[in-house]
This record gives C-alpha cells, sequence and structure tokens, in this order.
C-alpha cells in the first residue's frame, strides 16, 4: 500500500464470521455541712421559804439554790456552694463540606464492549512485549462511526459507501496520523472478535505493532452480520 489513501484491505470470511485489516505508514457540683447543738438543763431543788418577822442567825447557810447551765452554742449552718465553671475550647470555624462528587455515568453494553477491547488488546501487546496504546476519542468516534455504517448500510469493507478510506474518516475525525484499521463482522463479543483477529496474521500485525501509540474501537448492532467491529490505531 502506498503513502497514498489507497487501500488495499484483506477479507477473510470463515463460517459467517469476517476480518479484515489494512495498515497506513503514518503513524457543674453542690455540698452542704451541718452541725447540731446539745444544751442540757440541770433542775434547780425547791427552796425553803423563809419566815416573815423571825431574825435567826445561823452560822450554817441555807444552801442556796443553784442552776447550772451547760450550753453548746451550735455552730450556725453554713451551706457551701462549690461552682465548677467548664471553660469551653475554641470553636474552630465550620468549613462547608465539599458537594458530592457526581455519580459516574453508566455505561452502555457497547461501550462496555468496546472497553473491553480495548483492554484485551494492550493484554495482547504486554505479553509481547510492546506498549500500551493509548485509547483516543477521537479513533473511537471514526471506529464506531464506520461500523455503524457498515451495519446501517450492510456491507462489510474498509472502504466506505462514500469511498472514503480508514485514512479518510480518521483524519476527518480530528486525528491527524492515522496508522492501521481491523475491522470484523458477526463475533458476539469482546474476547471473539479479538481472539479472530489475532489468528490472523494481518490483524494480528497490526495489535502487535509496538510503534502504534492510540486506539480506537467502535461496535455497531445491525446489518446481516448482526455485529460489526472496528479498530482504528493511530501514529
Amino acid at each position: 500500500m502506498s503513502r497514498k489513501s489507497s487501500v488495499l484491505p484483506v477479507v477473510v470470511v470463515l463460517a459467517g464470521l469476517a476480518l479484515a485489516g489494512c495498515e497506513h505508514p503514518d503513524g457543674m457540683a453542690l455540698v452542704t455541712a451541718g452541725a447540731t447543738a446539745t444544751a442540757r438543763t440541770t433542775p434547780q431543788p425547791d427552796v425553803e421559804p423563809t419566815t416573815a418577822g423571825t431574825a435567826a442567825t445561823s452560822s450554817d447557810a441555807a444552801p442556796s439554790s443553784s442552776v447550772t447551765t451547760t450550753s453548746e452554742t451550735p455552730p450556725a449552718t453554713t451551706t457551701t456552694t462549690t461552682t465548677t465553671t467548664t471553660v469551653e475550647p475554641p470553636r474552630q470555624a465550620q468549613v462547608p463540606a465539599p458537594p458530592p462528587a457526581p455519580a459516574a455515568p453508566t455505561r452502555t453494553e457497547v461501550e462496555l464492549a468496546e472497553a473491553k477491547v480495548v483492554e484485551l488488546t494492550n493484554g495482547e501487546r504486554a505479553a509481547n512485549g510492546c506498549p500500551a496504546l493509548a485509547a483516543d476519542g477521537r479513533l473511537a468516534a471514526a471506529a464506531r462511526a464506520h461500523s455503524a455504517d457498515m451495519a446501517a448500510q450492510n456491507y462489510f469493507d474498509h472502504v466506505s459507501k462514500d469511498g472514503r478510506s480508514f485514512v479518510d474518516r480518521v483524519k476527518a475525525a480530528g486525528y491527524p496520523s492515522p496508522g492501521a484499521e481491523n475491522i470484523a463482522a458477526g463475533q458476539r463479543t469482546a474476547e471473539a472478535v479479538l481472539k479472530g483477529w489475532m489468528d490472523s496474521p494481518g490483524h494480528r500485525a497490526n495489535i502487535l505493532n509496538c510503534k502504534l501509540k492510540t486506539l480506537g474501537v467502535g461496535m455497531a448492532r445491525g446489518g446481516s452480520y448482526g455485529i460489526y467491529w472496528t479498530q482504528n490505531f493511530g501514529w
């Protein structure tokens, strides 16, 4: 194949499955205390009355009455109040919580299948000493568009019905350096399509080209094969 946009596709059809490959060279507390008081009184004895008008002298003086009072003055009841002061720690400035991260969009069945092909392709490259291919959105857009076109118009080819090659389609998607393209039809899973490509020398050569740097994968349903796959590689 020359460096122009001409492409020489190779198509292999086996048991209802199709494969084709093509390559392009560019690359707080409270306490209370209480006290008790006790008073004791000695009873006073009867005092004999003195006879009025009689003078009597006696050396024995009549016993005088006495009252003895023992008093323990009760101390005043006291109440002690203990106040515990709690010092609150300084309040930190409240920082508003960040808004919750938006939920990741749920990928469709097609997107999951395409991502699986990229994963499996890089697995084969790693097993054979090649660096991983970076997924590129532009290549993926071109690959999806071609698979959808083949499904809608019921054809299987590297060249579109309008005459464009994969080089034209990849550049139109905004990727400047197309490298190669693999297409397939009829395989129901990512594992099946990658196995088919790896079992075909031309497609295997594209997958294991260590100089290629990027990859986009597209899958579409429809057409006579029911499902179409495209791999677009870039330098």
